[in-house]
């Protein structure tokens, strides 16, 4: 077991070949086509304590973006999810979801917890978090987020 699957492999999600993709700076699950020539694969992005899922399909047109599964890297836990339908695949348009994502859950947890919610501080820093998910070196990310958080 290398450093680089070790959180994969705790959350359950190497149950097919992982690889490393340079062109989208993320690690892709092996995908499987369908009777109507669709693929599906996952892409996975770690960043600051969190670790990204994506479900995408790609068509004969279009590739798409079916959901995003959030964990905590601590916790070892699903904190977000959301699938769509018919949503156009792009890195800015996962950011952005997984921004609205992580700002409901953070609200929420606010509220549970009767706390005051800084909306404008906390976006800075989930902005800060999904941009390391997308723009930092993922095979870095990963070794680093693992030592942090996996090696206790």
């Amino acid at each position: 077991m290398n450093n680089k699957t070790v959180i994969f492999e705790k959350y359950g999600l190497i149950n097919s070949t992982i690889s490393y993709s340079e062109v989208a700076n993320a690690f892709l699950s092996s995908g499987y086509t369908s009777a109507t020539g669709n693929t599906y694969f996952n892409s996975i992005r770690v960043a600051e304590g969190i670790l990204i899922k994506e479900d995408i399909g790609v068509g004969y047109a279009h590739t798409f973006l079916n959901g995003i599964k959030i964990y905590s890297i601590k916790d070892k836990t699903l904190i977000a999810d959301n699938t769509f339908h018919s949503v156009f695949y792009s890195a800015l348009k996962v950011k952005m979801e997984a921004k609205k994502m992580l700002m409901k859950l953070l609200e929420y947890t606010a509220i549970q917890e009767n706390t005051l919610f800084d909306y404008y501080a906390a976006e800075k820093i989930v902005e800060k978090v999904l941009n390391q998910a997308i723009d930092s070196d993922q095979r870095t990310m990963v070794i680093n987020q693992t030592e942090k958080y996996l090696s206790k």
